[in-house]
């Protein structure tokens, strides 16, 4: 009875609120007896995630953390608590560590593409930067563009690799952080009526109000028009965008169609089906990247797999088809190695993996 997978159990429903009272009598007398138990139940028990917003339409507040066990009840699922314990902490045997991942993961740099000039190594020229003999400010991750003359004339862009992420304050006081694998192409300065940038990938846009002169985002087969807000962008997908809105006013236009969002909602633009709708969503899922948790919710694998590149840098394939239907979901947090993470998708899908010698990753 007292098996690792036993044990594992009990704490994983206990979490959940899902334990009979037998069985948490049961786990509370192996807590209270042994040693190695009451070692692993505290450290689960006080494994910290940003809260979850009550209701939905709340937005995180990152500053404040709570243990697992108080929070993961009026949100998450049993399965997804098993998952999240299952590749944030040990493998599915529970007392032993998952092997480490034999990766080269590839390590690229954050660029600034400046036009007519050469290309700057943001991540090597930490602390500032020089730009036309002007020194810019290029610390704690933050390239700070506080004047307008700070870059020249044009069209620049930003450029985040995969496994990174990077964030820029704009002369008008805006201030937009880039998730990885994601550029952003933007003008010197801001002229006209209108503020405009171009952008592929995900983002978190804080935009600063300025009477008569709205914001745009310009996306894949879309376009966003902010008046001073803030709010999350994903076109990862440029088939399926989503645009989420914490607070302010946000219109989303795509193709003869539009939507106006309040705070809360988040408006997706399928492109195959041609529809934008609005809906609420979990801050914790849209908004959770900015601290390095990704949130997958009944995510097929072939999906996983490019999270993984986006995330660590490592290519990943699945060596069958028919493992692409696999679903998984459960939370990573990314402050974790990404054995962790496969060993967690292995116990809780059953999908085995291996390395080969190009540190590519397979799943099987």
């Amino acid at each position: 009875m007292n098996s690792a997978e036993e044990i594992y159990r009990l704490m994983t429903e206990k979490l959940a609120g899902r334990i009979s009272a037998a069985d948490d009598q049961l786990l509370e007398e192996l807590i209270e007896e042994d040693e190695v138990v009451r070692e692993k139940w505290e450290k689960l028990s006080m494994m910290q995630i940003p809260p979850p917003p009550a209701p939905w339409l709340e937005v995180i507040d990152f500053k404040q953390k709570r243990p697992l066990y108080r929070i993961l009840l009026p949100w998450a699922a049993a399965a997804a608590v098993i998952a999240i314990i299952a590749f944030s902490a040990w493998k599915w045997d529970f007392f032993a560590s998952p092997k480490p991942a034999p990766v080269a993961a590839i390590n690229k740099d954050v660029l600034l593409e400046i036009t007519g000039q050469p290309t700057i190594n943001l991540t090597q020229t930490a602390g500032s930067v020089t730009i036309g003999g002007k020194p810019i400010p290029n610390k704690n991750n933050t390239l700070y563009l506080n004047a307008a003359d700070d870059l020249p004339q044009g069209i620049h862009a930003l450029i985040v690799p995969h496994g990174k992420s990077y964030e820029v304050a704009l002369p008008d006081g805006s201030v937009i952080t880039l998730n990885a694998a994601t550029t952003m192409e933007f003008p010197a300065t801001f002229k006209g009526a209108t503020r405009e940038i171009t952008l592929n990938g995900e983002a978190y846009l804080n935009i600063a109000r300025r009477a008569g002169k709205p914001f745009l985002v310009h996306l894949p087969n879309s376009t966003v028009e902010v008046l001073g807000t803030s709010f999350n962008i994903n076109s990862y997908d440029s088939g399926l965008v989503k645009v989420s809105l914490v607070e302010g006013k946000v219109r989303m236009k795509a193709g003869k169609k539009t939507v106006t969002m309040k705070p809360g909602q988040q408006a997706i633009f399928n492109k195959e089906a041609a529809t934008l709708d609005t809906q609420p969503f979990n801050a914790t899922v849209e908004l959770g990247w900015q601290k390095g948790l990704y949130c997958f919710s009944d995510t097929h694998l072939d999906e996983i797999c490019n999270a993984i590149f986006r995330w660590y840098g490592v290519r990943a394939s699945l060596d069958h088809p028919d493992l692409a239907s696999r679903t998984f979901t459960g939370l990573l947090d990314k402050s974790t190695p990404m054995s962790f993470f496969l060993e967690g998708i292995k116990a809780t899908t059953g999908t085995d993996y291996y390395f080969t010698a190009d540190s590519t990753l397979h799943f099987k």
